[in-house]
């Protein structure tokens, strides 16, 4: 098995655009997952990125995640965990795609 590349050194600039591209990703995938975007009463992503230079450790983590949808709305807890773990998957990606050498 081949060893993962090393992730680069991040700029504050960096961790902007990866918490943008997350929270980006989890707004579409919730949007898909209704009808209609009316569903969707109220919805609050809050995303905490930080890179540790001594450890090069990455760490993105939801601070909030709100969501409120009307009564006949068929999006379950279940589907949005589903969600947010698809999200991360796509993350993944995305760093190794971009923020690797």
């Amino acid at each position: 098995m081949a060893e993962e590349a090393k992730l680069k050194k991040l700029s504050q600039e960096d961790l902007d655009i990866i918490s943008d591209f997350f929270a980006d990703v989890i707004n579409d995938k919730i949007n898909d997952s209704v009808k209609s975007p009316k569903e969707i009463i109220n919805m609050d992503i809050s995303i905490n990125v930080s890179y540790s230079d001594e450890d090069e450790e990455l760490l993105v983590d939801f601070t909030n995640f709100e969501i409120e949808v009307d009564q006949l709305s068929k999006l379950s807890d279940e589907k949005i965990d589903e969600i947010i773990e698809e999200s991360y998957c796509e993350l993944d990606d995305f760093i190794d795609e971009h923020f690797r050498e």
